[in-house]
């Protein structure tokens, strides 16, 4: 029976790609966000991460799946599975450093028991449980199938015929002199208690509890010796599992082990947003946008920003947005350190993570599938650059506008602002217009408040502040238009650093 992907609906293997490249990851956070959820990638999912998918059906297949494992029942089930598949992997591990053949036959039955235990757990968890994604209830037909069929109770049968075989091993030490001999166990007198007896007239206590051997210890050479000698005693057992791993050296079904690695983009992310977003935000599910809905989100916040700090004490402000059909790009004004940037990649990482099929970090939102995402953030002039910091800035803007379409998401911070305000000015303007002839959607977070007076595409939105004290921010991004007020005279009068305090100033010390 042909296995399920629980990524790929229709065992689709690949789809057409949202054009993000390392530079606009790095301006949005992403690699940020990717490195904290996939950590020392165990499962190796920064490649999947790090392909958003512009097909609406992959999408929202792997939606369903995210919808499934909100619930904390049919989640548990699969991270108990993701937890024993780790046993087996950790079990085979070591069947490969083992040096001597019947010890490494010997964890090859426990790596396969485990395998058996754990495939034939979550066929009888996911019994009980109510699935609606596609990608899920298929599975589960799989595995059921899968586990009722031949080869599975082949290998089952297997198992428990070698265990028990090796259970029922029995075999007894004698010290002769230097020597040990090994033979079969039989009535030979147990003389613990009597040495415990003589001994405790000296003072000594009880014996204590003879310690558990790590199961993971290698074996010395003394101990292979008597191994061994108690196979050449039990030849049919031993001999049992030498056939076993002749036969199942490669046990696991490669369709369980792809399930095992792909279910955990899902785990994974899961775990991710509970532990740097608690319970105090939200992510969502998006609605997927078609071209020219309405494109919106409520409660939406730089999950960039959170995986930095951690959840710690810290308050992440809250942002909202919408953009009728007609209305193309998000012009952000207002002070410093308001929020501006940190609207901009957030705006950027909820059309990224909705094009993985993930939840977005937003309490709602409807989003469009971009067919590629672009960035243009201000740079650092570099000395070894012979054309300047500004000439950078246009040939990338260029770069931007040659490909982009009205598929396209371009997000912009502080562009152009190397040059005289009047030129930066001319500059947008011609820029802004090129956007809005090829109807992509937009955030510019700019000093200019000329582009936000850009026709019927243009949302005004600016960065608040305390009404009772104009320099402290509160990070709200507000939907009104700019109000050019100089928040730095603000700054400037608090610190008495106006033209008139310091002329006072002066003159008072002449």
């Amino acid at each position: 029976m042909a296995g399920v992907s629980v990524l790929w609906p229709g065992g689709i293997g690949a789809a057409e790609p949202v054009g993000v490249d390392a530079v606009g990851r790095a301006d949005l956070d992403i690699g940020v966000v990717i490195r904290g959820i996939v950590g020392a990638d165990e499962y190796g999912l920064r490649g999947w991460f790090e392909q958003p998918v512009r097909e609406p059906e992959v999408v929202r297949y792997r939606q369903e799946v995210f919808a499934d494992l909100g619930g904390e029942g049919v989640r548990g089930v699969f991270e108990t599975f993701a937890g024993d598949m780790r046993v087996v992997r950790k079990r085979l591990e070591w069947v490969g450093r083992q040096q001597h053949p019947i010890q490494r036959e010997r964890w090859l039955v426990g790596a396969a028991a485990e395998y058996v235990d754990a495939v034939g757990r979550v066929v009888e968890g996911l019994g009980t449980l109510s699935l609606e994604s596609r990608g899920l209830r298929g599975w589960r037909e799989f595995v059921g199938a899968y586990v009722d069929g031949t080869e599975f109770g082949r290998l089952a049968g297997a198992v428990r015929r070698v265990q028990r075989g090796l259970d029922a091993v029995r075999y007894g030490i004698r010290i002769v002199g230097r020597s040990l001999e090994v033979g079969r166990a039989g009535e030979e007198a147990d003389y613990s208690a009597g040495i415990a007896e003589l001994f405790s007239r000296f003072g000594t206590g009880a014996p204590g509890a003879a310690r558990e051997p790590s199961e993971w210890d290698d074996m010395a050479q003394l101990e292979e010796q008597v191994l061994d000698r108690v196979a050449a005693l039990h030849p049919d057992v031993f001999g049992e599992l030498g056939e076993f791993a002749e036969e199942y050296g490669e046990f696991a079904d490669a369709e369980v082990t792809r399930f095992d690695r792909e279910i955990q983009f899902y785990l994974t992310y899961l775990a991710f947003g509970r532990r740097v977003c608690g319970a105090t935000r939200a992510m969502c599910l998006p609605e997927l946008a078609s071209r020219r809905d309405e494109i919106r989100a409520e409660g939406m916040f730089d999950l960039g920003l959170l995986t930095r700090r951690g959840r710690g004490g810290d308050t992440v402000v809250c942002n909202d947005f919408r953009l009728t059909s007609a209305e193309r790009v998000i012009v952000v004004t207002g002070p410093n350190q308001g929020g501006k940037t940190t609207f901009a990649r957030a705006f950027g990482q909820l059309m990224y993570f909705a094009a993985l099929g993930c939840p977005v970090p937003a309490r709602s939102a409807c989003l469009p599938l971009a067919d590629r995402v672009f960035t243009h953030f201000e740079r650092a002039e570099q000395a070894t650059d012979p054309d300047g910091r500004l000439a950078d800035e246009l040939i990338r803007i260029r770069d931007v506008l040659e490909q982009a379409t009205e598929d396209s998401v371009i997000v912009l911070n502080e562009s152009f602002s190397s040059t005289s305000t009047a030129d930066a000015v001319r500059i947008s303007r011609d820029v802004f217009e090129r956007i809005a002839e090829r109807g992509s959607i937009a955030v510019w977070v700019t000093f200019f408040d000329e582009l936000a007076r850009g026709g019927p595409a243009t949302v005004s939105m600016v960065a608040a502040t305390d009404p009772d004290d104009p320099a402290r921010r509160t990070f709200r991004i507000e939907r009104r238009a700019a109000d050019g007020n100089a928040h730095a005279v603000v700054l400037a009068e608090r610190f008495g650093l106006t033209y008139d305090l310091v002329t006072a100033r002066i003159t008072t010390c002449g």
